[in-house]
């Protein structure tokens, strides 16, 4: 076989760490926006916004609010000021690493630095400021934590309860289906449902395909709790094993992969 060459070539984590464009958010201690750079500006809000003096809270669905201002409370109580956690904006799901801020050592916050990656493909810009071919950055973690693991396969699913403070942890094997919830997803098990504070397209990627699968724009099933499969209206839906018997919806151009797997 000749080589590879140079435009199909592998790109070294290190290369594309070097050219993935890096949003940074500067907050007074009261949260507002004081200053962004023009990456986070295109990643948390649409052309045209203004976010100069704007509560970084109110840049997330309310759902995803108390997400945020944990990320942020970790950093301020936190020994070395810092805090990292995946969420999602109007734009698409971003890694951000919070960084305390203060005027003097051991005092107070004097305000917070949010470094953020845009978590999804985007093209890697050049000199001049124009995409270089056809090359695309996968999704970068912080604090040393590679692009690959960033997409790693998952074996516990995040849920968040009752007021945000603690991230439960469950094995994949008990969630029985995901529904999309706006930016994020709702899991169900057998005995209960709770926010999951990732999207569904990314849980999608990182899920066993032969176990989960994408049924309907907004769900992702486990194939293995399907309790029933009904054929009504000329339309195909599955019954759960969830506590709420939910019935999800079979897409028109899923319908026959859905059959084969059940042999229905």
């Amino acid at each position: 076989m000749g080589e590879t060459s140079g435009a199909s070539a592998p790109l070294s984590f290190e290369y594309r760490l070097q050219r993935t464009p890096v949003g940074v958010v500067l907050l007074d201690a009261d949260l507002a926006i004081r200053a962004v750079n023009p990456v986070a500006m295109r990643l948390l809000a649409p052309p045209g916004t203004h976010l100069t003096g704007l509560d970084i809270l109110a840049l997330h669905p309310p759902e995803a609010r108390q997400k945020v201002a944990f990320l942020i409370e970790r950093a301020r109580a936190a020994e070395d000021g810092t805090s990292t956690l995946v969420i999602t904006t109007a734009m698409g799901s971003l890694i951000a690493k919070v960084t305390r801020l203060e005027a003097e050592f051991g005092g107070p916050a004097g305000g917070f630095c949010m470094m953020i990656h845009a978590l999804a493909e985007a093209p890697v810009m050049g000199r001049a400021g124009r995409p270089e071919g056809d090359l695309r950055v996968e999704g970068l973690a912080v604090a040393g934590e590679s692009a690959m693991a960033a997409l790693c396969p998952l074996m516990k699913l995040p849920l968040v309860k009752g007021r945000g403070d603690v991230i439960s942890l469950i094995d994949v094997a008990e969630v029985v289906l995901l529904m999309a919830q706006g930016h994020y997803a709702e899991a169900h098990t057998r005995t209960f449902s709770a926010f999951c504070p990732r999207a569904l397209a990314d849980l999608e990627r990182r899920l066993d395909p032969a176990q989960f699968v994408r049924v309907h724009r907004r769900f992702l099933v486990n194939i293995r709790h399907v309790r029933a499969a009904a054929r009504e209206d000329g339309g195909w839906h599955l019954v759960m094993a969830d506590a709420a018997a939910t019935r999800v919806p079979v897409s028109r151009s899923r319908v026959e992969q859905v059959r084969r797997l059940l042999a229905v």
